[in-house]
């Protein structure tokens, strides 16, 4: 690319020069056929000899100022390559956190799933727990309801008993003089 921005200047430097050379022997020739001074005619060809000077400092100054900006295109080549290592990198560093990222994503979800599934099973348990609970504290109502049940068949046995011990005795005082009880003694019976 250097060279063609060379070449093309060097052909512009000399295009500007053949102007030069171009104009002054027209206008050598105008002078001689007009009739001009030979004066006139070098204060001209100075002037165009003016004119490329300023042409080829112009030249060369651009020349400069290509070469400047092709150090700089380098530069700036070689930053945008740098830039695009960077990227590619970036790149590789972003495909590789979107693979964890979808990873830790499957993960947390299969982890969500046994955590619903884990506290399904907890509610189930809570719930079969009330209902033992329930169930206990029905057999325990109803143990105690049994338990009162005994306690008072055995208070009224214990009465009757001591109902029929009285009796018993009452009777054997009585079946000792069956005259005065009123009792017959055929009716009596011997326990």
């Amino acid at each position: 690319m250097l060279d063609w921005t060379l070449i093309s200047l060097g052909l512009l430097a000399a295009l500007a020069t053949s102007l030069v050379l171009a104009i002054a022997v027209k206008v050598w020739q105008a002078g001689r056929r007009s009739g001009g001074t030979v004066d006139t005619l070098h204060h001209k060809i100075r002037g165009l000899e003016a004119d490329l000077r300023v042409a080829q400092r112009a030249a060369d100054d651009a020349v400069n100022e290509r070469q400047a900006l092709t150090g700089q295109l380098n530069d700036t080549a070689a930053e945008l390559a740098a830039l695009r290592d960077e990227t590619a990198r970036q790149q590789d560093l972003v495909r590789k956190l979107t693979a964890e990222m979808q990873h830790e994503c499957r993960k947390t979800a299969e982890l969500r799933k046994e955590l619903a599934d884990r506290a399904e099973e907890m509610v189930r348990t809570h719930v079969q727990l009330r209902d033992v609970k329930t169930e206990l504290d029905v057999s325990q109502v109803g143990s105690d309801v049994v338990i009162d049940q005994i306690e008072r068949l055995t208070r009224e046995r214990d009465d009757l008993n001591t109902m029929v011990e009285a009796l018993r005795r009452e009777l054997e005082l009585k079946s000792r003089d069956p005259e005065r009880s009123g009792l017959r003694r055929d009716l009596l019976v011997d326990h």
